[in-house]
């Protein structure tokens, strides 16, 4: 698929879908382009402990240990902090940047090179961190500390902003009037979380264009996953709102003492458990998926175990070996395509012999 096939969102219409479709009476088999998004365990926890150690255990360190056996202000006390609580996003965010500008080719966004065309979350991420320093610098400034609070708020309540217009132009129907990751000018705008899995699978997880190529192609050939991506969108709002709540309420009903500790450690328990509900809801869609298309007479073949192509094992494996067949005709170890019987559908009658359809994996 090049950069090109895709330039049209598939809202809900095969027309506009990528897909190379192929009839063969001998079968009835649909291969989905699975999304090969693999990780290393030993990353993901160094990262998260540096984000928790940057954002929770420096600065109350810092606060409660400066409070106790010095006799610094108040108001000295909430600048350090601050300048403790900014330091995680003056290594990612920059890192970030530097990696989809210096190889852009390899993990930007498809259909452009040039280098300023950054994707959705390196935008969304740069306006939440504009919006998250507002009280980091004024609070300690015009002593208005429980405002110093409010800064992880600021940090989640932007993203969700973001992430409800996108829901709101995906309803409407509204068509970008700028680039939106691998999205050119005028296309029809997606969920948030589509763009997420796109930005993150792609540059952080370092799997590249071939990624954004696949989330896109299964985006536009499959209608669960496209309601699974408005789902975890709603979904992530309402956390994020959630979030917002709680912190508004810890901050102004609580002591600076104790609401200092538990905003920043509420910040990473609100995070677990958004992403515990994540998971489940991304499984169950992904299960929906199968079901779907098991209903309608397709037999669905992928080239990894487990729901959406995931590595359930967590470590980056080799790409399986792949015959000289067609895309998602299975064979057998000799080499030729065994007699399957297609699957009985539930949209036609039985006389009815629906011809067989097959995506070509990307």
């Amino acid at each position: 698929m090049t950069p090109s096939e895709h330039t049209t969102s598939g809202v809900d219409s095969a027309s506009n879908s990528p897909m190379n479709f192929v009839s063969d009476d001998s079968n009835d088999v649909l291969t989905l382009p699975d999304l090969h998004f693999s990780y290393r365990k030993t990353s993901v926890a160094l990262y998260i402990a540096f984000l928790i150690i940057c954002n929770v255990l420096i600065p109350c360190l810092l606060f409660y240990l400066l409070q106790t056996f010095t006799k610094i202000t108040t108001k000295e006390l909430i600048g350090i902090s601050s300048a403790a609580l900014g330091l995680s996003s003056c290594f990612d965010a920059p890192f970030r940047l530097f990696r989809l500008v210096r190889s852009r080719t390899t993990y930007g966004p498809l259909g452009t090179d040039v280098w300023w065309h950054l994707d959705f979350v390196m935008w969304t991420y740069t306006f939440a961190l504009l919006v998250f320093a507002f009280p980091l610098a004024i609070a300690p400034a015009i002593a208005f500390y429980n405002f110093f609070l409010m800064s992880t708020m600021m940090l989640v309540g932007p993203v969700g902003v973001v992430f409800i217009f996108s829901l709101i132009a995906y309803h409407y129907k509204w068509r970008l009037p700028v680039r939106c990751s691998s999205e050119p000018v005028g296309s029809l705008m997606k969920p948030a979380v589509f763009y997420c899995i796109e930005d993150v699978g792609a540059v952080d997880f370092m799997h590249g264009r071939k990624f954004r190529q696949r989330v896109h192609t299964r985006y536009d050939a499959s209608p669960p996953f496209r309601q699974l991506m408005t789902e975890l969108t709603v979904y992530w709002v309402i956390c994020g709102a959630i979030y917002c709540g709680l912190t508004a309420t810890v901050t102004w009903a609580a002591t600076l003492n104790f609401a200092f500790g538990w905003v920043l450690g509420q910040f990473f328990i609100w995070a677990f458990l958004s992403w515990t509900g994540c998971h489940f809801l991304a499984r169950r869609g992904l299960e929906r998926e199968r079901a779907y298309w098991d209903n309608r007479g397709r037999t669905l073949f992928k080239e990894k175990t487990g729901p959406g192509g995931i590595n359930e094992g967590g470590e980056e494996e080799k790409p399986p070996k792949r015959s000289q067949s067609a895309p998602g005709i299975p064979h057998t170890n000799d080499g030729t395509t065994p007699d399957l019987k297609p699957a009985k559908s539930l949209d036609v009658p039985p006389s009815f012999k629906p011809k067989a359809e097959r995506t070509e994996v990307v």
